[in-house]
């Protein structure tokens, strides 16, 4: 009998500003382990319960993951299942476009490093094997 850790808290992470994380499915666990463990990563949180709200037509798109690299860019992530990436117009992808507006948009203003924001399915995440190539699969497939 398999044994499910879906919303156990999980410890011991380096980066991760909390001191335990709970994750709803394999992909947002393994992009915590590559959150965690990218020398690229400063910091990164799991928005559960959710601190951040980015608002968009379809509501309040609350990222899965918050990061900030260090180069001091900061980052929204938000883990998909496929199931849930519907068709051209639906809320998923209303919520991302948004999303990538609203950091296009902060950035502009910042005269900083800004924010960037970035959609993947969980196979992408299970696929990846560092957060820099989580980064540019996000890039490619999902712009």
């Amino acid at each position: 009998m398999a044994v499910s850790l879906r919303r156990v808290p999980i410890g011991g992470w380096q980066r991760c500003v909390h001191v335990a994380a709970s994750f709803e499915s394999a992909g947002e666990f393994k992009a915590a382990r590559l959150l965690d463990s990218s020398s690229a990563i400063e910091w990164w949180l799991r928005n559960d319960p959710p601190l951040m709200k980015i608002p968009t037509p379809s509501g309040n798109l609350e990222p899965d993951f918050v990061y900030q690299l260090t180069t001091g860019t900061r980052g929204a992530l938000e883990v998909k299942g496929e199931v849930f990436w519907d068709g051209q117009g639906s809320v998923p992808r209303i919520k991302s476009a948004a999303a990538c507006a609203w950091a296009a948009a902060t950035s502009i203003g910042s005269g900083g490093p800004g924010w960037e924001f970035a959609v993947v399915l969980d196979q992408d995440v299970l696929s990846a094997s560092t957060f820099e190539e989580l980064r540019q699969i996000a890039q490619e497939k999902y712009p």
